[in-house]
């Protein structure tokens, strides 16, 4: 993964795995798990830059099976998957079955809101009551300038793209519930949140709603894939007025935070370390 073997090189704060950092569909084990684990952290791109920096991590579907939900997943396989999962990639509790969702600070400048998609869902709910009340009092009682919320699949309206398909596996698939999440955001006037997502393949920067949404004035980025097959429907797509930009292109993308102007530069990153687009949102 050239990508990350970039990133290592960086003097980051910390980097962010979005979910599907491995592919472990048809593990019921254990055992199973950790040697998908194993082989990922073999991987020179994984490795060299977990040796350079910190990681937040979530999860999305493929660290337990492909579209999994907690519905379908026993007691014993969910434990054995969130077992292997927490050895490769350890963090200290926060809310939920995973204790996966919390948020990280650094001083004024950022709060990280770190999102789980995929334990919680289920009685027609993308995220927990519990977790939707503590995303929408802890962005409000936030006093950091910038809010970034790390999501396994895009909030953003992907109906001009891809329609109605596939809308059950990320937010679109759940109206009530994104609406309320977004509708809360506007009604506080919390300042400084970015979206930022994995799941989809292709490298993109743009509103999360069109002209006339609740969130039409909201961001979201969507970063990587460092690896995993690059979805085509960034090159069909590309010039449509609510995605600013897109490229079906392995990257990463880099944050660099500027409290006192109030704006975040976003740079996508190549393979070999060009910047392949940037821009700088006023937050």
């Amino acid at each position: 993964w050239p990508s990350l073997q970039v990133a290592a090189t960086e003097n980051l704060d910390f980097f962010a795995l979005l979910g599907d950092t491995i592919y472990a569909d048809g593990a019921r084990s254990l055992e199973d798990y950790r040697l998908f684990w194993t082989h990922a952290f073999g991987n020179a791109g994984l490795k060299e830059l977990t040796a350079n920096t910190s990681v937040i991590a979530t999860w999305d579907d493929h660290e337990i099976d492909n579209n999994w939900s907690r519905e379908d997943v026993d007691d014993d396989w969910f434990a054995d998957a969130l077992q292997a999962f927490r050895e490769s990639l350890p963090y200290g509790d926060g809310g939920g079955p995973a204790a996966l969702w919390r948020s990280l600070r650094w001083g004024d400048t950022l709060e990280v809101f770190v999102l789980d998609c995929r334990a919680e869902r289920g009685d027609g709910r993308y995220l927990s009551d519990e977790q939707q009340a503590w995303l929408a009092a802890s962005l409000e009682a936030s006093e950091a300038r910038f809010k970034i919320i790390l999501n396994s699949v895009p909030i953003t309206n992907l109906d001009n793209m891809f329609g109605t398909a596939g809308a059950s596996d990320r937010w679109e698939g759940f109206p009530e519930q994104r609406a309320e999440v977004l509708q809360h955001i506007v009604d506080a006037g919390i300042e400084g949140v970015l979206w930022v997502s994995g799941d989809v393949r292709f490298a993109q920067i743009g509103h999360v709603d069109p002209a006339g949404g609740i969130a039409e004035d909201a961001w979201e980025v969507f970063t990587g894939p460092a690896g995993s097959f690059l979805n085509i429907a960034a090159d069909l797509y590309e010039g449509h007025p609510q995605y600013a930009w897109m490229a079906g292109v392995y990257n990463w993308c880099r944050f660099t935070c500027d409290p006192l102007a109030g704006t975040i530069l976003v740079e996508f990153v190549g393979d070999d370390g060009g910047v392949l687009h940037a821009v700088t949102l006023d937050l």
